[in-house]
């Protein structure tokens, strides 16, 4: 699940989910919910829970050759897959209306699947941009061209999005943060153990190529890839950690117009900002900078850098985003390091299956708006709020019973949760389509048109009162989050179906998951971050001193316990980057079972397939998290994920979990135990 987000962070979180899919499923049937051929019964429960509740299923189950991961959570993303292929092939096969939701739909979809026409047109769709990269002649031009790029998310160098300041949660605001890397994150450029150093000269292989099919030849392709490494070696160096980037205050630097441009002298943000059609107007409320010594430094990069050096860089990221929707020569590069070297993945994917992410990625919403006239109820909405509002009354008495905090900062955090705003299945108003073109002429144009309608929708916001009707996730989204600035809990229509919410289901498997998932969320609104937003969505110190240095200790104590924890070979968890992610599945399984304990009081708690109430609770939580990983994307993930690995998210948890220990009569001194003063409990 989401922790805290921005829309920085859904981009993050969207990136991830294109990648969990699958290509079969085991069945479609949920009667018997907690499946007996998924168990190993050799393992004994309080040796190793996660092995015995998935052992079997992991034993008769391999990852397929075009997916780096598969699981639990795969079962859902197909049944989705092939409701929205439904709603695509419908669309582009029958006559709609010009303008309607479904021809736009149609038409890209139609573009998507026409590898032909794909394939034919090579990437002259690109000699438009490439021109006017070619043409510029000095650092204005360049500055000009690249702000062209940035309108429809290329360029590279930084980001930038419309969203509420974290200070001030009612002005909407421009923020800007580090980016321009085409390695996964700043570490893979300097780490000196041999894979890393593999990885970076596949990268460099990568570029190579990419240049060659541009035109150039091996020796000048070689050359301007060099090149173009130390750049982004450059803008590495000037970044941020991810693990320092988790702390909200770290990046929150509002400054004015005029300040920005004192930071970074040489670089003409009123050429830029004209260029996407944003006048001074929009930043009387200012600007927040997210990093601002990697502007100073990106600053001062531009102006060292050689023109030709600067040009390559603009051709090198408009050709990378773009190389999955080009001819197969540009897509198989990028695949190839992207996907094989990255993330283990041996084969693509189906057509249609790729398709559907690109309509997703461009059209997201309106395709949802289709698929929650299909797949939802409003019968699974008001089952849905009996469990918000049963984890909720769960959450307020574990605050009102907790030990470590004095009654002030109980107020408060009840008030908090009070105000949580809940937002189930998809929005109440729907972001307007209408001005955006699409035709069956070609793929890329449709989708650079998409991408410039969604980054001028965005960019709109700034300055205006915030929509809190807004979602940051599509309906049909297998996911969830909480928005610290909005103080929200969303629960798109995607999740709201097995494994985590069975209708026909006992309360001990719904609330094992779907429950925990909720739990999961309201949690993060006290996490570590989260903690540090009010009940407005403004990041503002509620805490006493003392209650703020009991709650780090307990956190701190979180951290060691998953730092401990092996991946594979040398490669730990990392507790500090996961903390926020492990302390909501933590406190969401806690109060979810203190919901569930309370809902079965006076109901029968006869064992089923032998199994009690209590034991097929964390039998359900477990099962959820039934996942295989490629080695590759293992590592990719430790690095760069907030969450931890899915093991870790069970073993994790129920080790701290008095309450795991009595329903499998675990003692003191068993594995999936923590004793004493090493059992940790936030919330």
């Amino acid at each position: 699940m989401n922790t805290t987000i921005n829309t920085l962070k859904i981009l993050f979180t969207l990136l991830l989910l294109n990648q969990i899919a699958s290509a079969q499923v085991q069945s479609d049937k949920f009667e018997d919910q907690i499946n007996p051929d998924y168990l190993d019964k050799s393992v004994k429960p309080v040796q190793d829970f996660y092995e015995f509740s998935n052992g079997g299923w992991f034993k008769n189950n391999e990852i397929p050759p075009e997916y780096s991961r598969w699981g639990s959570w795969h079962e859902i993303r197909i049944r989705n897959e092939e409701i929205l292929k439904t709603i695509l092939e419908d669309a582009s096969e029958n006559s709609y209306s010009r303008g309607s939701i479904q021809q736009k739909l149609g038409d890209l979809y139609f573009t998507a699947m026409d590898t032909e026409a794909i394939e034919k047109a090579g990437i002259t769709p690109l000699n438009g941009a490439l021109s006017e990269i070619d043409a510029i002649q000095s650092k204005e031009d360049f500055q000009k061209v690249f702000a062209h790029l940035r309108s429809y998310r290329t360029g590279g160098l930084f980001g930038m999005y419309a969203g509420q300041d974290d200070k001030n949660s009612e002005n909407v605001i421009l923020n800007l943060y580090q980016g321009g890397l085409g390695l996964p994150e700043r570490d893979y450029y300097f780490k000196d153990d041999e894979r890393s150093k593999k990885l970076r000269d596949d990268y460099i292989q990568f570029m190579r190529k990419i240049f060659v099919l541009m035109g150039h030849d091996e020796i000048s392709a070689s050359a301007i890839a060099d090149k173009l490494m130390d750049f982004e070696i450059r803008l590495a160096k000037s970044s941020m950690k991810r693990v320092d980037m988790r702390e909200a205050e770290a990046t929150y630097h509002l400054m004015t117009l005029d300040e920005l441009k004192s930071l970074t002298p040489d670089f003409s943000w009123d050429i830029f900002f004209a260029e996407l059609g944003l006048d001074n107007s929009k930043f009387t409320k200012g600007i927040n900078v997210g990093q601002p010594e990697f502007f100073k430094d990106m600053d001062r990069l531009i102006t060292d850098s050689d023109i030709d050096v600067l040009k390559n860089y603009l051709k090198w990221n408009l050709v990378r985003s773009s190389a999955e929707m080009l001819s197969s020569d540009f897509a198989d590069a990028s695949f190839d390091f992207y996907s094989k070297k990255i993330r283990g993945v041996e084969e693509r994917r189906p057509r249609w299956k790729v398709s559907i992410d690109f309509v997703e990625n461009a059209m997201g919403e309106p395709l949802g708006q289709i698929f929650v006239e299909k797949k939802f109820t409003p019968e699974t909405k008001t089952k849905a709020l009996e469990f918000v509002n049963n984890i909720k009354q769960s959450f307020g008495e574990r605050i009102q019973s907790n030990e470590w905090m004095s009654d002030a900062t109980k107020k408060e955090a009840l008030r908090k949760l009070s105000t949580f705003n809940v937002k189930i299945g998809y929005p109440d108003v729907w972001k307007d389509y209408s001005g955006l073109e699409m035709d069956r002429t070609s793929f890329l144009n449709n989708m650079r048109n998409a991408s410039a309608y969604n980054v001028k929708l965005n960019l709109s916001k700034i300055a205006k009162p915030v929509d809190r009707n807004e979602w940051g996730m599509f309906p049909q989204t297998v996911n969830a989050y909480y928005n610290s600035s909005k103080n929200e809990i969303v629960f798109p229509a995607g999740i709201m179906q097995p494994p985590f919410y069975d209708p026909n289901a006992d309360d001990a498997i719904n609330y094992g998951a779907i429950g925990a998932v909720i739990g999961h969320e309201m949690t993060h609104g006290f996490d570590d971050q989260g903690r540090k937003y009010d009940a407005e969505g403004n990041l503002k110190d509620w805490w006493t001193e003392e209650d703020a240095k009991e709650f780090e200790e307990r956190a701190d104590k979180l951290v060691q316990q998953y730092d401990g924890y092996v991946v594979m070979d040398s490669l730990h968890v990392n507790g500090r980057l996961t903390l926020g992610e492990n302390i909501a599945d933590l406190g969401g399984l806690i109060i979810s079972y203190r919901a569930f304990q309370k809902v079965m009081e006076g109901k029968d708690k006869s064992p089923i397939d032998g199994f009690t109430p209590e034991q097929r609770f964390f039998l359900s939580y477990s099962q959820l998290w039934r996942v295989k990983s490629r080695p590759e994307v293992l590592r990719l993930l430790v690095n760069t994920d907030s969450h931890s690995p899915e093991r870790f998210r069970v073993i994790g948890v129920i080790s701290n979990m008095e309450e795991f220990m009595k329903a499998y009569n675990g003692k003191e001194g068993d594995p999936m135990v923590n004793s004493g003063d090493k059992r940790v409990v936030i919330w």
